[in-house]
């Protein structure tokens, strides 16, 4: 098990189902945190380290900001819509002071003929240690974001020891948020999402995920648990 810092200004993460007004979720999703660890690895392949379980501790709540600009309106896939209807200028709610810390465990990561483990045997954990201290070696498109291509991240880097307090975000089935963990970016069929709970207080942490009452979350993609099913 790792943890890491991440420090970003600002990012947005619209809500699934927002219409014209881009609400953002209040908290950068799992779903999205898990694609800017396979970013920060140079991976591709979004299945790659499927099985990895994160959990998350935020220094503070994140205000939000809105901002009018062009807002696309289409997943993938609908590109004849999105180059006639797509674009226009609408509200976006934006996240600002985004800081917190992830830990990853990839004892669960899955390895089979599917391709979802790395051919060299190497795990999440030491791609993110490699891709730290040998940055140079990465072979990645463009500046680690946290969300969209201008939400750049200012601040990465493991966290030998975690000081000072934190909020820590607790999966909970009666947790009042609601944040997706793995997403169809073509349809909505294979979204998946969890509830969790914000501690409204800070504290010092005492304990690590998997332990007092703080369970991991799990990367799984839902395509492949129905069809073994």
């Amino acid at each position: 098990m790792i943890t890491l810092y991440v420090d970003a200004p600002y990012a947005s993460f619209r809500k699934s189902y927002a219409r014209s007004f881009a609400e953002t979720y209040p908290l950068p999703p799992p779903a999205t945190v898990y694609g800017m660890l396979l970013s920060l690895v140079g991976e591709h392949f979004r299945r790659r380290h499927e099985g990895v379980r994160l959990a998350f501790a935020y220094r503070r709540l994140p205000r939000i900001a809105t901002t009018l600009r062009k807002l696309s309106r289409y997943k993938y896939g609908v590109a004849s819509k999105q180059s006639k209807l797509g674009n226009a200028p609408d509200f976006v709610e934006t996240l600002c002071g985004i800081e917190f810390l992830c830990w990853i465990d990839s004892a669960r990561e899955k390895k089979d003929e599917g391709g979802s483990s790395q051919e060299d045997g190497r795990t999440l954990e030491e791609r993110i240690t490699e891709a730290l201290h040998a940055p140079a070696d990465v072979d990645r498109s463009g500046v680690l974001c946290l969300g969209l291509s201008d939400d750049a991240v200012n601040d990465v880097r493991l966290c030998e020891r975690v000081e000072g307090k934190w909020h820590r975000l607790l999966p909970s089935d009666t947790g009042s948020l609601e944040l997706p963990v793995w997403v169809d970016h073509v349809g909505a069929a294979d979204t998946r999402w969890r509830r969790y709970q914000f501690e409204p207080e800070p504290a010092t942490l005492t304990s690590v995920p998997g332990g007092d009452g703080w369970e991991w979350t799990e990367i799984v993609d839902p395509r492949i648990t129905r069809s073994i099913s």
